[in-house]
């Protein structure tokens, strides 16, 4: 198994177990509200780390490279381990073929 490969099975199982964590939340009556909804947190890369250190994307002139990088700081971090971890299985399968 390559280094690329590790990383990817690392965030693939990273990924799973926020997804379970935030599940278990949900389940045990801390992610209810007022009127008995089920309310999921969307817990992003901006939440995490800090809105503070992404102030650049906002600089960044309007077009598709803004839209995109705005995109992925702000998706569900368990959807961006594993979107990650899937990039990394592939480089590490393409890397173990050289």
């Amino acid at each position: 198994m390559s280094k690329f490969t590790i990383a990817g099975l690392v965030l693939w199982f990273s990924s799973g177990l926020l997804l379970g964590f935030q599940a278990l939340k949900v389940f045990m009556n801390s992610g209810i509200n007022s009127s008995g909804e089920m309310v999921w947190e969307k817990l992003a890369l901006t939440d995490v780390i800090g809105k503070s250190h992404f102030d650049w994307i906002a600089g960044m002139p309007d077009g598709i490279v803004h839209n995109i990088s705005q995109y992925i700081v702000n998706m569900p971090l368990y959807l961006l381990l594993f979107c990650v971890g899937i990039l990394f299985l592939i480089l590490g399968r393409l890397t173990s073929k050289l």
